[in-house]
């Protein structure tokens, strides 16, 4: 779930939480003596008041306060009263209800021309729709309340929108993007000491540099929300960075811990009584458990999330839970029970595509409503002109003319845009679903040389090293069997290097010299590091691979051959070129080495990312090896 900044989004001021219970209690007592607006007004401040902390008693206060404001023929309490309605909804998981209430609320504030209320209501409906999946919906939604943000000048208002669209842009695989615009609103955040939106912030920090594999900076994000969340009394933005925390943890492998953060967030959000939170939180906690080899408990928490989103109906979480059961039916080798839930899943993905379909063609279907409208408004104009100027009709003539051919290219224009924008977005689309299954079907294959090549070098260097206590005094075996050992050994470092390789989606120039710093332990020589780019200078997983194998086989041929004392890796830009150089002090390359496998691998792997390759050698400046490719 992500930390979608809905919590303060709602853009009613009012002192969420410094109401004690002493004085709820006493505005409790008040409702009798109150009537007609304010009446509802109470009712409403109650709603607000309890939305997150008791959602099922704000929706109570609600329900009494809107069946109130119906009668009382006031526009602008009736808006107000959809709006705080609402909220309860978003905390109950409710989302649908949510988003009807807001769009009612709209209508009014519309029709009043309520600037600030239509920037709360358009916010909420973003917030709702992008709970439901509608990613395209929300960020329209989002768009119309920048709109009016940006005329009412509302600074903190624009950055509490401009990160739900960044989490709109995140959801879409956009990563790198989504990081970039949540870095924009941290520096804001940080130099208007707004401690809520830093809260969140930190939280999609932490969620952007999890995807993208840095998950030492994930981990420092959230870390550092959680105590402004304490301090300024904020649970559920507190049990998301919980849940953060978990998320991380599990993709570094840390699973115990991950799964410790999940059950703190699991025990906030039961007291807030929020069944979105619970529902996602402990699907989180069957996945952990399934990975933990724990089946009994994984698949309790798997079916008590799902229970929990199908009440939410968010396709979304429910295609997680059926994902995750199906995985761990087929673990448990209970294929049939795998393959009833990979069914269901089926149909549940089927239902979200049908879902996004029918919205595009309610969105074609409004744009041509539009279209029509401004044709007839159009033409009125045109009929009102020419009864206006019927003593200048050549005029009036020569300008409607202009104006048509005026509208007849803006509309063009306006489709060809379209077109060019829709086209753009398949492409990516297409793209994000090609890399999607690339990195699939390489986990796949990494998993498989993991549990049966890996699991059988390991009982073959267990079975090497057993018969060598068969014949300790047979020297010379012994010697042979060590080798054997030794080489096996090599050959798994060489196999978890592969894993590691094919495991990697795009990462920087900080995932390489991590990969590199690897290897000081293993070699007896000093490894210097010259370093002149970014850390976070992006990569290509190819990139990756093979700038670290060939860092690794020189380091190799400088141990084998050039009899030197250290191992310089320099790393520098230069007109838009990368440059990777690795020299030494050794005696260099021989002639009769040089046209060996491991130069021609070397240079072999660097013009397989695009790359020049270069050897400098001599005996007195011992040898270099660089290979150069562009940006």
């Amino acid at each position: 779930m992500k930390l979608l900044s809905s919590c303060i989004l709602f853009l009613t001021t009012g002192l969420l939480f410094s109401q004690t219970q002493q004085q709820l209690d006493s505005l409790e007592r008040q409702i009798p003596k109150k009537s007609g607006k304010e009446k509802v007004q109470l009712l409403n401040d109650l709603t607000y008041y309890y939305f997150r902390s008791d959602a099922k008693k704000a929706i109570g206060f609600g329900s009494k306060s809107l069946q109130l404001a119906k009668t009382l023929n006031d526009d602008v309490v009736l808006a107000n009263t959809y709006n705080d309605y609402s909220m309860p909804f978003l905390t109950t998981g409710n989302f649908q209800k949510s988003v009807e209430l807001n769009y009612k609320a709209l209508e009014i504030r519309t029709r009043l021309k309520d600037t600030s209320g239509m920037i709360s209501s358009y916010a909420k409906l973003g917030n709702g729709y992008y709970e439901l999946g509608r990613y395209k919906k929300a960020q329209q939604s989002y768009n119309q309340a920048i709109y009016y943000a940006k005329i009412l000048g509302d600074e903190n208002t624009l950055l509490q929108i401009y990160q739900n669209s960044a989490n709109v842009l995140e959801s879409g695989g956009f990563i790198k993007e989504a990081l970039k615009m949540q870095l924009d609103v941290h520096e804001i955040a940080v130099r208007t000491d707004n401690k809520l939106v830093q809260i969140s912030n930190y939280g999609n920090l932490g969620s952007c540099y999890q995807k993208l594999n840095q998950f030492q900076k994930a981990r420092e994000m959230y870390l550092k929300a959680v105590p402004i969340a304490k301090e300024t009394n904020q649970p559920e933005q507190l049990a998301m960075v919980y849940q953060g925390l978990g998320v991380v943890e599990r993709a570094a492998g840390n699973t115990d811990l991950g799964l410790n953060y999940y059950l703190q967030a699991l025990r906030l959000y039961k007291k807030l009584h929020s069944k979105t939170g619970e529902g996602i939180i402990a699907v989180n906690i069957g996945n952990s458990f399934a990975d933990l080899k724990q089946p009994d408990s994984a698949a309790f928490y798997l079916n008590y999330g799902l229970k929990l989103v199908k009440e939410t109906k968010s396709y979304k979480q429910i295609l997680n839970a059926y994902r995750g059961l199906s995985e761990l039916e087929l673990n448990r080798k209970n294929y049939q029970k795998a393959a009833e839930y990979l069914v269901l899943q089926n149909k549940y993905q089927d239902s979200v595509t049908l879902f996004q379909g029918n919205e595009l063609i309610a969105d074609v279907f409004g744009k041509y409503e539009l279209e029509k409208n401004q044709r007839a408004l159009a033409e009125s104009e045109a009929k009102n002109a020419k009864n206006q100027l019927y003593q200048a009709i050549w005029i009036g003539i020569s300008a409607t003319l202009f104006l048509l051919f005026v509208v007849v290219f803006l509309f063009f224009r306006h489709k060809r845009k379209i077109a060019k924008e829709e086209l753009i977005r398949t492409k990516q689309e297409e793209h994000y679903l090609r890399e999607k299954q690339l990195n699939e079907q390489k986990l796949s294959i990494s998993r498989e040389l993991h549990d049966n090549v890996g699991s059988q070098i390991t009982y073959l260097i267990s079975s090497i090293d057993n018969l060598s206590y068969f014949d300790e005094a047979n020297k010379g075996l012994n010697s042979k069997l060590h080798d054997l050992s030794d080489f096996g050994r090599n050959t798994m470092q060489e196999l978890r290097s592969t894993i590691w390789a094919m495991n990697s989606e795009d990462g920087s120039i900080e995932t390489l010299l991590t990969r590199v710093e690897s290897l000081r332990t293993k070699i007896p020589l000093p490894i210097e590091i010259h370093n002149k780019l970014r850390a976070d200078y992006p990569l290509k997983s190819t990139e990756l691979l093979n700038l670290y194998r060939i860092i690794q086989e020189s380091i190799q041929n400088t141990l084998k051959y050039a009899e030197a004392t250290t191992i310089r890796i320099s790393l520098e830009e230069n007109a838009n070129r990368i440059s990777v150089t690795i020299s030494d002090n050794g005696q260099g390359i021989q002639s009769e080495n040089s046209s060996g496998n491991g130069l021609q691998n070397m240079r072999y792997r660097c013009e397989q990312i695009g790359g020049e390759f270069q050897l400098k050698t001599s005996k007195n400046d011992g040898t270099a090896i660089s290979c150069t490719f562009g940006i």
